[in-house]
């Protein structure tokens, strides 16, 4: 699979993401999927990430979850 151009508008995501677990020193937890399409549904752009105790990871994975399942609408927008 051929490796996907960052954008400079992501690279400013990333930037301020480790800016702020700068801030608190690393004691942060942060989980992170951010995708582009093209108009044809292609994968443009795409990165997942996490950041924090394993354990607290999956719990707040399984927490997501419980909560998308719980939106009414196919879209979710929090």
């Amino acid at each position: 699979m051929a490796k996907i151009k960052e954008s400079k508008e992501f690279k400013n995501v990333k930037k301020a993401i480790n800016e702020w677990a700068g801030k608190h020193k690393g004691n942060v937890l942060f989980i992170g999927s951010f995708m582009a399409f093209n108009k044809k549904q292609d994968v443009i752009e795409d990165i997942m990430f996490a950041y924090g105790d394993k354990e607290c990871i999956g719990i707040s994975l399984g927490s997501l979850i419980e909560e998308v399942c719980k939106e009414k609408e196919n879209f979710v927008n929090w």
